[in-house]
């Protein structure tokens, strides 16, 4: 009975050990990415020299975690592309950092067709609005709200246009009919569906206007 005793206490203490650890190395991780991405990235190089840095920050965290399960494996990828991003500022390039070589028409960088992505749920989020009929309506709102979404409409897309309002209806036109072919862009476009099935019918219209606003401050934060 003792020996039980003993047991279940070391385990608590293991436990309580590997919280305060996970605690203070989370601490430590959202310090050292906010001061990567602290500052507006002026150029390129600076950008890149960011997201290395967050990099490193992530792999520093996962090795901090110590030998559970597959985490010291990560660790080291996401060391390997830290040290990819930082060895172009010396020129040299690793073969995963090559692109595909282009066999039609250049896509748009799916970075742009993320933004759109929470573009597209912010309008079918508004659509839930008591006041707002309608995907015409909700793009409307989301183009008066935030007009600097304009900057998404690129040369290159399927749908051109300088009018945002129906550019953004033919974005949700086209992920809703499943036609987008960046894979990241449409996973993200789901989930987001996902998420506002399960809590829009809990949600005052106050909160489901808030939230559409929250997607479309990421969408700009894209930019």
């Amino acid at each position: 009975m003792a020996n039980d005793e003993t047991a279940s206490k070391r385990l608590a203490e293991a436990r309580n050990r590997y919280t305060i650890n996970l605690q203070h190395a989370f601490g430590d991780l959202l310090l050292k990415l906010k001061r990567a991405y602290g500052q507006p990235a002026d150029d390129a190089a600076v950008a890149r020299s960011q997201h290395a840095d967050a990099v490193w920050a992530i792999a520093g965290f996962l090795d901090r975690m110590g030998p559970v399960g597959d985490l010291a494996h990560f660790a080291d990828q996401f060391a390997k592309h830290a040290q990819t991003l930082d060895d172009l500022d010396e020129g040299i390039r690793a073969s995963s950092l090559e692109p595909a070589p282009i066999t039609s028409r250049p896509r748009d960088p799916t970075i742009i067709w993320v933004a759109r992505a929470h573009v597209a749920v912010a309008v079918k989020t508004m659509q839930r609005c008591g006041h707002i009929r309608g995907r015409e309506s909700a793009a409307k709102w989301v183009a008066k709200r935030h007009p600097e979404l304009e900057k998404l409409i690129t040369e290159s897309a399927d749908h051109r246009s300088h009018d945002l309002k129906t550019a953004i209806i033919s974005w949700c036109e086209d992920f809703n009919s499943h036609k987008i072919r960046n894979k990241r862009a449409a996973d993200v476009y789901s989930v987001g569906l996902d998420k506002l099935k399960a809590a829009a019918p809990n949600c005052t219209i106050d909160q489901i206007e808030g939230e559409a606003d929250r997607l479309l401050q990421r969408a700009v934060a894209l930019l």
